[in-house]
């Protein structure tokens, strides 16, 4: 079939235009807030019906269209902000294309009455594409200084834009999020939200130069965001890429309700004073927050990034939405790296009863991965051992003491040697590729422990992990080379002529899941001295409801013999319960107790109280969480440095996973394939 091409009318053109800029009701009222902001407006007034579909009207106290200028206003390309090209590399307005009347035009009826200040009345004119409407003509009217624009019966000649609005109420909640936000920056004016007929509006902000972004943030979302609330500015004025940054965060103390989910992060990014969304950058803070809280945590964000206007490209999409930079992946990992430090270092201090903690490993974490007994002599030798060492600890450190400091406990955490701290375990051999079988079982399996405690739940548990193990990771996690830590998250490894990423903390998380369920009922204890911490007071770091606090307090008080039992979490019988003893999993490794009043937390609605199978393995699954790997915050005082948290990466968790670790299928996404021999020498060949 031959088709003919020909050129398509200017209403049919513009009007799909008009579609791309006015996508839903929120989006107008985005282009007329930046307008009205653009001409200077100290107030500016919405009010709008059936979620600005049926009318959208604002009005504000700008510097008005003058008479003369009416007849343009709604014309395509039509703006007072922009001469030449050049000019969109030296922008400081919002608006720049002159499209947004012109959009509404065509999407719904238009009705403007402006006033300037030096004109003795308003004018009132009404347009229909582009143009004014068809035997109506520029009047004058009463009116004050400022512009009125009222759109009604937006999309009506789109029947298929307007099906696909959803309700009413959810097209509103649309535009007062935009709102929110553009009043959140914009200190200075006064904004007013009302719909239909109600009379107290939803958004009021006074509009004062004395209002801060904090002020306006504890009017728009509430007071309890700003009271774990950072602000910072990030600088970069010895750096090519030069920016400054306003930030403001929430920390690790801001809890929102059940619903929210990890994702469910607001993040609000001004560049030079545009509302703009920046996806990489978002992605970036979102994969921080996720290391940094739990679940019950929804971050709040928002940046004012200032840049030379050189660096920017503004006109990327028609809604002005998007922006991109030069040095887009410098920028962010500055921005990222600094909200992070402050985080972290924040929390750190608001732990501080936890961190200052001196620990002391009782003896009995020596035997957390004995040799494999020969024979039953050997077997009973090694138990008299233990029992000897538990009853007589003074005798036993003293013994330690001066044995192969390879061999040796901590008993401080002020005495951080790491070359002291080598995991052992020289029965356990690193099987070769060949001898591996199809029925897996635990390097842990093996163990003998001085109390064999036989419980079908707990079988069932150690026989998941043979079956749900994946033989292909077995392979590469038994005869992996360590090549080097990346980032403290994650590291390098090389496997046959294969090099991967591997995710450290997802691979400690399944070998201590797997540690606590293999060391059931016989786990060492790490002693929190001088005074063990009060439980209420960690759980208060952590959240203000004395709900949750009490009905943790409750469960710990009514589950501890089990727990001292089972998981050597000793918490005291005295009034406040403290907490006294957490379980060694891992000889010498102490994890980060900044995390502590989060596991806490954790253990009210993340475990299975009632089912015995689903308590351990949840409880399992929490410990385990709260074990895996997070850097430390370096402190000089305790001689932390980050070649030593390296060391210990290499030679304590990675010797771990290469003797203990059976790797289940999920842990397939920890591991990332960054190349193989026979790829670089193809590389090579081309070059």
């Amino acid at each position: 079939m031959n088709r003919k091409i020909q050129k398509l009318d200017e209403a049919v053109v513009n009007r799909i235009a008009a579609g791309e800029i006015v996508v839903r009701p929120c989006a107008a009222i985005k282009e007329l807030l930046e307008n009205s902001l653009d001409a200077g407006a100290c107030t500016i007034q919405i009010h709008v019906k059936q979620g600005g579909l049926k009318s959208i009207e604002i009005r504000d106290d700008g510097c008005g269209i003058s008479k003369v200028d009416l007849p343009l206003v709604c014309e395509r390309f039509a703006t007072s902000k922009l001469k030449s090209f050049d000019d969109l590399y030296h922008l400081n307005t919002y608006g720049f294309r002159g499209e947004a009347l012109a959009s509404l035009s065509y999407a719904g009826h238009v009705k403007i009455i402006s006033k300037i200040r030096e004109s003795p009345c308003a004018y009132v004119c009404e347009y229909e594409d582009e143009k004014i409407r068809p035997s109506t003509s520029i009047k004058p009217c009463a009116g004050t200084n400022g512009t009125l624009i009222i759109i009604e019966d937006l999309f009506c000649n789109n029947p298929i834009r307007l099906k696909m609005m959803k309700s009413a109420s959810e097209e509103y909640t649309r535009m007062v999020d935009c709102v929110m936000k553009m009043a959140l920056r914009n200190t200075h004016v006064s904004f007013t939200l009302k719909r239909d007929t109600q009379l107290e509006p939803d958004i009021h902000t006074d509009g004062k130069e004395t209002i801060t972004i904090l002020h306006n943030m504890k009017m728009l979302y509430g007071a309890d965001m700003v009271k774990d609330m950072y602000e910072t500015m990030i600088n970069t004025d010895d750096t090519p890429y030069k920016f400054q940054c306003k930030a403001c965060f929430t920390g690790t103390q801001y809890s929102c309700s059940s619903k929210a989910t990890p994702i469910s992060m607001t993040f609000i990014l001004f560049i030079n004073g545009r509302l703009v969304d920046c996806q990489p950058l978002k992605k970036s803070i979102q994969q921080m927050y996720a290391v940094l809280v739990n679940k019950q945590t929804s971050p709040f964000v928002y940046l004012d990034l200032i840049m030379d206007p050189t660096t920017l490209d503004v006109n990327i999409h028609p809604s002005k939405n998007e922006v991109r930079f030069l040095h887009a992946d410098p920028v962010i990992v500055h921005i990222v790296q600094a909200i992070e430090h402050i985080i972290v270092e924040k929390s750190a201090k608001q732990t501080t009863t936890t961190t200052q903690l001196t620990f002391h490993m009782t003896p009995t974490s020596m035997t957390l991965v004995p040799p494999t007994p020969k024979d039953s002599m050997e077997t009973e030798t090694a138990s008299k051992k233990i029992s000897s060492n538990t009853a007589n600890s003074t005798t036993a450190k003293k013994s330690i003491a001066n044995s192969d400091p390879s061999r040796t406990v901590r008993t401080s955490s002020r005495d951080q040697k790491l070359d002291k701290h080598r995991y052992h375990n020289s029965s356990i051999s690193i099987p070769k590729k060949s001898t591996l079988s199809s029925i897996t079982i635990s390097p842990l399996a093996s163990i003998v422990f001085p109390r064999n405690v036989k419980l079908t739940s707990l079988e069932i548990l150690r026989q998941s992990i043979s079956d749900e193990c994946d033989t292909d990771l077995l392979n590469i996690i038994r005869n992996f080379v360590y090549v080097g830590t990346v980032d403290g998250q994650s590291s390098l490894i090389q496997h046959d002529t294969q090099l991967y990423l591997v995710h450290t903390r997802h691979l400690s998380q399944e070998l201590f899941y797997q540690l606590c369920i293999y060391h059931f009922g016989n786990m060492g204890t790490i002693r929190l001295e001088p005074e063990p911490p009060s439980i209420e007071e960690l759980l208060r770091l952590e959240t203000d409801n004395e709900e949750v606090v009490e009905y943790v307090i409750d469960i710990l008080k009514e589950r501890r013999e089990m727990l001292e039992d089972y998981f050597s979490f000793v918490i005291s019988s005295t009034d406040p319960i403290r907490l006294e003893t957490l379980p060694i999993l891992l000889d010498t490794y102490v994890p980060n107790l900044d995390y502590l009043p989060q596991y806490l937390l954790r253990l009210s609605k993340e475990v299975n109280w009632t089912d015995e199978r689903e308590c351990f393995r949840t409880f399992a699954d929490e410990i385990s969480k709260f074990y895996s790997y997070r850097m430390n915050i370096y402190s000089q005082a305790d001689g932390d440095t980050e070649e030593k948290q390296h060391w210990a990466i290499e030679h304590l968790l990675y010797h771990a996973f290469k003797t203990m670790l059976v790797p289940s299928k999920h842990l397939r996404q920890a591991f990332v394939k960054l190349t193989e021999v026979q790829q670089l020498y193809k590389v090579f060949e081309r070059c």
